[in-house]
């Protein structure tokens, strides 16, 4: 991978084009996207992942099926783990832990586009970070059918991954590309680095900076009232018995 990543910076194409290995580089772009899709807390730039495919492609060198295939499919494992997870978690005290880890108002949002949108909500939610991981758990939160969810979901991951996986590869194949290819190239590879160590931090300080919600103390004066002479005088009975000395 060292030498893959060393081609991409200095625009090797030709190497890449022969490198015997290259199902390593779409198995890595398969799970992180699976990843960034199914998790929240591991904010990858999954966007990123789609658009490098589609360069790729369009460059020759990968199949166009990594693009039609491989990069949706991603999409689409990791948008139903986090149905499930959605499903799981629900009523869970530790839903307040996933919470802590998003920006303000994320939640807010993923939950006004699913009732506004209801299951069409998918597609908008893919164009957008952390929400379109959020969305498909809020639907198994509230038990949304499996089978509709995992038909729009795939659809919707298609559409998605299609989308930014065609602009990948008409950017390639441009003037402007041709011009600025070694800028591109090396802004490829940091600037989702970039994105994903700001987010790293960012989200272990919302961790480590705001403490979960304490129930508030509750405190019941039980009154103390004398029991009815009947009870009482049973009362007096038994303690008399049980200090017998037989």
């Amino acid at each position: 991978m060292i030498d893959v990543i060393h081609a991409i910076w200095y625009q090797d194409v030709g190497f890449l084009q022969q490198y015997p290995h290259i199902w390593l580089l779409v198995l890595c772009l398969f799970l992180i996207l699976m990843i960034e899709s199914a998790f929240v807390f591991l904010p990858l730039p999954g966007d990123s992942i789609v658009i490098f495919g589609g360069a790729l492609v369009g460059l020759g060198i990968v199949d166009p099926s990594v693009s039609i295939v491989v990069i949706p499919m991603a999409a689409a494992v990791g948008g139903y783990l986090a149905y499930e997870q959605g499903r799981w978690l629900e009523q869970r005290p530790s839903r307040f832990n996933i919470e802590r880890l998003l920006p303000n108002g994320t939640l807010e949002r993923a939950a006004e586009l699913f009732r506004r949108r209801g299951i069409l909500a998918l597609f908008a939610a893919r164009f957008l970070p952390f929400v379109r991981v959020l969305v498909p758990m809020l639907m198994g939160a509230a038990r949304l059918s499996r089978r509709r969810f995992a038909l729009v979901n795939a659809i919707s991951a298609f559409c998605w991954a299609g989308c930014l996986g065609l602009f990948g590869a008409f950017v390639v194949n441009t003037p402007f590309y041709q011009e600025h290819s070694a800028l591109i190239a090396r802004a490829a590879v940091l600037l989702p680095l970039a994105l994903f160590a700001s987010a790293i931090i960012a989200v272990l300080y919302r961790h480590f900076r705001q403490q979960p919600p304490t129930l508030p103390s509750m405190s019941v004066d039980v009154p103390l009232t004398p029991a009815p002479q009947g009870e009482q005088s049973a009362l007096d009975q038994n303690i008399e018995q049980d200090h017998t000395v037989r």
